[in-house]
């Protein structure tokens, strides 16, 4: 799988709001990528950024100022990748937002050793998780 670009995350007490605004700014740059390269697919399809705008945007609303910065990379069919890894909790979150309806968007976490994953079925997943990922 190539990563067309992918921005660095830590989990430093910016306001949620900036968090937030920063990840969405993310998002939007993906948009800016080249159409594709010899690997694939750099651009995020428009079902790939539709579904991670959504579940961040619903993600927030739930979390406010709470809300973590994630780092952004598309993979080589134009899906979507949304990273948040907490250095200080060993905690990572990962987001996948699929090229198509055809698969489902998911969360996988990771705590140490122990990790798992689940299909998101609405913005409440993503926020269960982004919750468990800020505890220190």
């Amino acid at each position: 799988m190539t990563l067309a670009k992918e921005q660095t995350t830590d989990s430093s007490s910016n306001s949620g709001l900036s968090n937030f605004r920063l990840t969405v700014e993310r998002l939007l740059e993906l948009l800016d990528l080249e159409e594709e390269d010899e690997y694939g697919i750099l651009r995020p399809t428009e079902y790939a950024f539709r579904t991670a705008m959504k579940l961040v945007v619903e993600a927030y609303d739930v979390l406010g100022d709470n809300f973590p910065k994630a780092s952004t990379a598309t993979d080589e069919l134009g899906s979507i990748r949304l990273a948040w890894q907490n250095v200080n909790a060993d905690r990572r979150v990962r987001l996948f937002c699929p090229h198509n309806a055809d698969d489902k968007a998911y969360i996988y976490h990771q705590k140490s050793e122990e990790y798992g994953s689940e299909d998101i079925t609405s913005a409440a997943t993503l926020a269960h998780w982004l919750e468990w990922f800020n505890k220190v």
